[in-house]
């Protein structure tokens, strides 16, 4: 008992017990919070499918609304209402199908609009048995039969199709095998026809696509379309009509057959049923449950072993004072006892400390400490010889002479080496010192990185310094095919403590170097060249490779630049500065191109490797693999059909049009010039920039002034018209009305089809 009592006035068993009582309370807190939050657990993943339910939902109806806008201006275009017309009261020759043209020119840029995720759209003028596509027109049996597949919608399905009195009509989802690109795809046709009208208009959507950027992936989870009849139109996943549960009125949850349905009612007058499997939930409970239960634990073993530890830690540097003031045998009284045993104690010696503190003070002022020229010993990082070597240098005295053996491994050695590159180095490291010491004996040799070794010699030795230096060289170079050394040698130094200046100096002469594939030796500085980039016409030059995935053309173009360097003797710093510089022009212009996050990872993989570099073959083989992986990746978008700069252009436009777009700004942000950027653009797309912008936030504007209640002022500057005027003035011209007018005719064709 009396042991217990003692030890619980320790320093250790207070900190200790301490800890032990934060930790029980928050232990208590985290408890308490668990229970309350495991409750509510449940309800909440529930709730959380439900409000997934009811997003998408809400983002299906506003995807159909902007399709009826976009449809209804096909509809209504007047280069098609004419082109109608000369098929009725023309023949032949007489019928000008340029209007057919900028009809379809007009649709690609609409379909080519990702936000529609459409795949295209058809205008069937049924009593000419013709339609026109995106990709051109033709016959209506041919359209129906060939390019666009379907065993649910073939030619005598649209041929006999008489449609409902509504205007618009979504009919279910079908496979389609479409002709072009030889693939199949679910496609939900969405149709338009006004009663009696000679045509109609069918936007083929690509529903995969949109379920799953509205819906996300499924997973275990499904979606389902219904319309206002409960006819399936389309289902994400494994549900079929036969599996959905009846929903009450106001019903929006149902528990069947081990499986949560969840309903949704639309504006636009569908219904949206997502089925998530009960063993989802209870998983993602167990789940949760468990792993706050794991972290719990782990969390409290982790907090128990820390204060045991940092306790100890704590009491450590005071049991080893106690241990050392006790050794002293000092024959004072014991002090009295205080509520922490070893604080008392330390009290009781402290006079005794006080006393020794001039003698040691005497004691240091005779001996020259080695800690005076702590200032440059901090530079020895990772000193791996014996420090007397480092004590005998800073007693000697008088002047003396540095020099830098910087170690570089090569990359891909014909064989491997037999040991760690550590053990390269101290095997060096011992070779020199042998060598230095038996010609010089005052010399010392020591490590100082661990890539670079150090000598000292002094002053009067050297005179026959060149000669042992070329002696090395030599050793090393039977070892060039596995590391290059670089051999720098410093002014005159006249006094220990500028040993931290003359190291620096070699340091810079190491990277002034010369790029060679052997072992050298720099004395001076020399003039670098002043330029080490790429010249504007290589930088666009190279550009242009990659934008069109040769590379062998990239390549000769870095080639020739490092050549010339190397005819300049450019330095190994400026080498490694250009490397990095044009691995970054080279991963920044495949991010703007849109490559996939893995395959970039992959390529930095590659332009990591230029540090290993250390002469001109080095880099030529990284660049290579670098060049080459990147324009694989680069041709493999372009046999895609996607041209990636146009890509890059249409990203920029579709998210940007609300700011202050011109082609100077977008020939700025892809590196090209504006006059050739014009050129590519028209010849891609067949239409240039301007018409592009205008098309993009003519259709936002309308979409807003049909789908919302924003007043014309504020639908302006939202498609990046600050002058209302110029905004009016723009809509009328490319619409053939006002912005009021738009709304208004708008509202009333939709009171219209909803009687």
């Amino acid at each position: 008992m009396n042991w217990i009592r003692h030890k619980s006035h320790s320093v250790f068993f207070k900190i200790f017990l301490s800890f032990l009582a934060i930790i029980v309370l928050f232990g208590l807190f985290y408890a308490v919070i668990f229970q309350l939050f495991k409750t509510s657990l449940q309800k909440e993943i529930i709730d959380n499918s439900q409000r997934s339910v009811h997003d998408t939902a809400e983002r299906f109806n506003n995807q159909f609304s902007r399709l009826q806008v976009l449809m209804f201006d096909i509809y209504n275009q007047s280069e098609l209402i004419g082109f109608n017309n000369q098929l009725r009261h023309h023949a032949g020759n007489e019928v000008n199908y340029l209007k057919a043209r900028d009809v379809m020119m007009q649709m690609r840029s609409d379909i080519y609009n990702p936000l529609f995720f459409l795949e295209d759209t058809l205008i069937y003028l049924r009593e000419f048995d013709f339609v026109l596509s995106k990709s051109g027109s033709g016959d209506a049996a041919y359209m129906f039969n060939r390019s666009y597949t379907s065993p649910m919608y073939p030619y005598s399905f649209w041929n006999g199709y008489t449609g409902d009195p509504e205007s618009f009509k979504l009919l279910p989802a079908s496979t389609y095998r479409i002709n072009n690109d030889l693939s199949e795809k679910t496609l939900m046709p969405f149709v338009y026809k006004q009663p009696d009208s000679p045509y109609e208009v069918i936007a083929l959507i690509d529903i995969d696509k949109a379920a799953q950027s509205f819906f996300g992936e499924s997973n275990d989870r499904a979606l389902a379309i219904l319309n206002a009849e409960g006819q399936v139109l389309y289902t994400l996943g494994s549900m079929d009509q036969d599996q959905l549960p009846p929903f009450e009125a106001g019903q929006k949850a149902v528990l069947k057959d081990g499986t949560y349905y969840f309903a949704e009612a639309g504006s636009d007058g569908l219904t949206y049923v997502s089925a998530v499997p009960y063993s989802h939930v209870s998983s993602q409970l167990s789940r949760l449950t468990g792993g706050l239960l794991l972290i719990f634990c782990l969390s409290l073993g982790v907090a128990l072993a820390a204060s045991y530890f940092l306790s100890r830690r704590l009491h450590k540097p005071v049991k080893q004072i106690l241990t050392t003031v006790l050794n002293r045998a000092s024959s004072s009284a014991m002090p009295e006892t205080g509520s922490v045993t070893e604080y008392d104690l330390i009290q009781n010696r402290i006079q005794e400390l006080f006393r020794e503190k001039e003698e040691i003070r005497d004691r240091m002022n005779k001996h020259k400490s080695v800690l005076t020229s702590y200032s440059y010993i901090s530079q020895l990082k990772s000193i791996n010889t014996d420090i007397s070597e480092w004590e005998d240098f800073l007693s000697d005295d008088g002047s003396f002479i540095v020099v830098l053996y910087h170690i570089r491994f090569r990359m891909n050695p014909v064989y491997e080496l037999p040991l760690q590159t550590d053990q390269a180095v101290r095997h060096m490291l011992e070779h020199i010192h042998l060598i230095t010491a038996e010609r010089y004996p005052g010399s010392h040799t020591f490590q100082i990185e661990k890539n670079e070794i150090v000598s000292i010699f002094k002053r009067e030795e050297a005179a026959r310094l060149e000669e042992l230096l070329l002696e090395i060289k030599d050793m090393l170079n039977e070892e060039k095919e596995l590391f290059l050394v670089t051999i720098a040698v410093s002014s005159q130094v006249s006094d220990s403590s500028e040993f931290n200046q003359a190291y620096h100096q070699v340091k810079g002469l190491t990277a002034q170097a010369p790029l060679l594939e052997e072992s050298q030796i720099v004395t001076m500085q020399r003039v670098l060249p002043t330029t080490v980039n790429l010249s504007p016409p290589q930088e666009k030059g190279l550009l242009d490779a990659l934008q069109s995935g040769s590379h062998g053309r990239s390549l000769q173009i870095i080639d020739q630049a490092l050549e010339a360097m190397q005819r300049k003797e450019a330095g190994i710093a400026q080498f490694r500065f250009f490397a990095d510089s044009v691995a970054s022009k080279i991963l920044s212009y495949m991010e703007m191109a849109q490559i996939d996050k893995t395959s970039v990872q992959s390529l930095k993989q590659w332009s990591a490797r230029l540090a290993e570099c250390h002469c001109l073959s080095d880099y030529r083989g990284v660049f290579r693999q670098l060049v080459e992986a990147s324009c694989a990746l680069i041709r493999k978008k372009k046999d895609t059909g996607e041209e990636p700069l146009i890509a890059m252009f249409m990203n920029i436009v579709h998210n940007q049009y609300a700011d202050d777009l011109s082609l100077d700004y977008l020939s700025a942000k892809l590196n090209l010039s504006s006059a050739y950027l014009s050129v590519y653009i028209k010849e891609k797309t067949g239409l240039n920039f301007s018409d592009h912008l205008l098309g993009i936030r003519m259709n936002k504007a309308k979409e807003l002034l049909a789908c919302t209640d924003l007043t014309v002022n504020e639908i302006s500057q939202r498609v990046g018209y600050l002058n209302i005027t110029s905004f009016n003035r723009t809509f009328k011209k490319a619409v053939g009305m006002t912005p009021g007018a738009y709304r208004r005719q708008h509202v009333l064709q939709t009171h219209a089809s909803g009687s």
